[in-house]
């Protein structure tokens, strides 16, 4: 790897080399543990059961639960894993492949669309699709990746303005793409991009860029027209109102007690294996943007105003902080593959990549020494890959003292790709309700069943939500109170809440219990 690196030229050597390394870890970080697959309650099985419904009633204009228009998103991802039931039914699997599919591609087209050298672009692609928060959500059916992915065309457009008039076309179709999967969202992207476009608004606001960024935002416009007509003044409250300005100004959910550190404190796991590098790679950065590099210009500018918009508001969740993964990508492939920064900065981000490697080693030897509440068959994989990984930041923060910011970067690399491999297959991340899905393949086809709820699904809805995908007809809900003198019929709780009496029949018995009474 480090030998392209240090290539004089571009050549299609070199381009392959590329091209098969990124090919390489995007398919084993997209591809592992995949097949044990099954969505979270919230909010994966809330967006299926709306794509699944949009399936069976054929009204694709407005995503809709059991009947009833939220009103709270665009309709892409829904359109997108319908599409995915359409062609290969209804799962778990399926309803994430729209989105898995789209994560593996973005990381291509950061490595195609970003206007720099070949290393940089393969530098700032392979830091994106391995950073733990892009993974996580390119592995759950949410609506933040495909707005990312507009992020990302947006991002490659504002940058090759200056190269003609037809890149107008990406970053209209950017924006369109955020629009029609997250709503008020692309307007913050806009508003990001704000100190950017200003320094170069005169390539920006030429006539031709502008008419040719139109076809692209055309269907959300149309969309957004069309539910307007149809909902008017309940569609704008809801969509802008609810999901804007109350979560703005007075927040969804429960401040965080971190406050405006939260999204900080939040990056020491989200933002792994990369955050030891950001300091030494913003403070580069900035120089960068300072001396008119326009991708240097674009992530300063974006990261400020995104970062400050985020933290203002007072719901915070680690998904919002999801496009920040693109610039501090951006930032620290200009800083492993180019000059300046600070000695200080470097000095800070080896001391970081110390810090992070021991609390590794500490969690890997807690896990081996039987410390952490997990069975024999995870503790002892998870402290292996504690170990690897913290041997591979450790030996990239003494690679950063000596200022070898390739072979720092590269060192770290290779075991992060191996660790999510082996993650991936012995963890199963990405099995969030493996009893559920037990439950649904155990319980007869077309059968009514009741939902045993220790809590009011107004303050837990999760659990219902997770069921109800996989589920042919709203279950009927009770408590555990209930339940003992229930008639006859099927009975499906979380374990602890229902409890069975000795007249049912287990079914299945795991986090989930299924009873049949006769």
């Amino acid at each position: 790897m480090l030998a392209s690196f240090r290539a004089t030229g571009v050549t299609g050597a070199v381009r392959r080399h590329h091209l098969a390394a990124l090919g390489t870890l995007v398919a084993t970080v997209t591809l592992s543990g995949v097949w044990a697959s099954s969505l979270q309650g919230c909010d994966e099985a809330y967006y299926a059961h709306m794509a699944r419904g949009m399936l069976e009633s054929g009204d694709f204009l407005v995503p809709r639960y059991d009947g009833a228009a939220p009103l709270d998103k665009p309709p892409l991802l829904m359109w997108l894993v319908a599409a995915s039931f359409r062609f290969f039914g209804v799962g778990d699997l399926q309803a994430r492949l729209p989105v898995l599919l789209v994560g593996a591609a973005v990381p291509f087209a950061v490595w195609w669309g970003i206007p720099q050298t070949a290393a940089f672009r393969f530098v700032a692609a392979s830091t994106l699709a391995t950073t733990l928060l892009y993974v996580q959500l390119q592995h759950m059916v949410m609506t933040d990746l495909l707005a990312f992915a507009g992020l990302v065309g947006l991002a490659v457009g504002l940058l090759r303005a200056a190269e003609g008039e037809r890149w107008g076309w990406f970053a209209g179709l950017g924006l369109g793409v955020a629009a029609l999967a997250k709503g008020p969202l692309a307007a913050l992207f806009v508003l990001a991009s704000l100190p950017y476009a200003v320094r170069h608004r005169e390539e920006l606001l030429r006539s031709g860029f502008l008419t040719r960024a139109v076809p692209g935002i055309l269907p959300a416009a149309a969309w957004y027209g069309r539910v307007w007509r149809e909902f008017g003044q309940k569609f704008v409250d809801v969509h802008f109102g609810v999901f804007l300005f109350r979560l703005a100004a007075q927040g969804i959910a429960a401040e965080s007690p971190l406050g405006p550190a939260f999204y900080v404190v939040s990056a020491l796991w989200r933002f792994l294996p990369w955050w030891p590098l950001l300091p030494a790679a913003l403070v580069a950065g900035w120089g960068a943007a300072r001396a008119k590099d326009r991708t240097a210009e674009w992530s300063v500018g974006f990261t400020a105003v995104y970062f400050t918009a985020i933290t203002a508001m007072r719901t915070k969740t680690d998904h919002y902080a999801l496009p920040l993964v693109l610039p501090a990508a951006l930032l620290v492939a200009g800083w492993v593959t180019g000059g300046g920064g600070s000695r200080a900065a470097e000095g800070l981000s080896a001391v970081l990549c110390r810090v992070l490697g021991g609390l590794l080693a500490v969690g890997g030897t807690a896990a081996a020494a039987g410390l952490l509440p997990a069975p024999l068959h995870l503790r002892l994989p998870a402290a292996a890959l504690g170990l690897l990984v913290a041997w591979a930041v450790v030996r990239c923060g003494n690679l950063v003292r000596r200022g070898e910011r390739e072979a720092a970067w590269s060192s770290v690399l290779w075991p992060v790709v191996l660790a999510y491999a082996v993650a991936g297959v012995t963890l199963r991340p990405w099995d969030a309700e493996p009893g559920l899905r037990a439950v649904a393949k155990a319980l007869p086809a077309g059968e009514p069943v009741v939902y045993v709820a220790g809590q009011p699904l107004s303050q837990n809805s999760c659990p219902y939500l997770a069921l109800r995908f996989r589920v042919d007809r709203p279950p009927r809900v009770i408590s555990p109170a209930e339940f003992p003198s229930a008639p006859p019929g099927w009975y499906v709780g979380r374990a602890g809440e229902l409890v069975p009496t000795a007249q049912d029949h287990v079914v299945v018995r795991s986090d989930w219990v299924l009873v049949h009474r006769p």
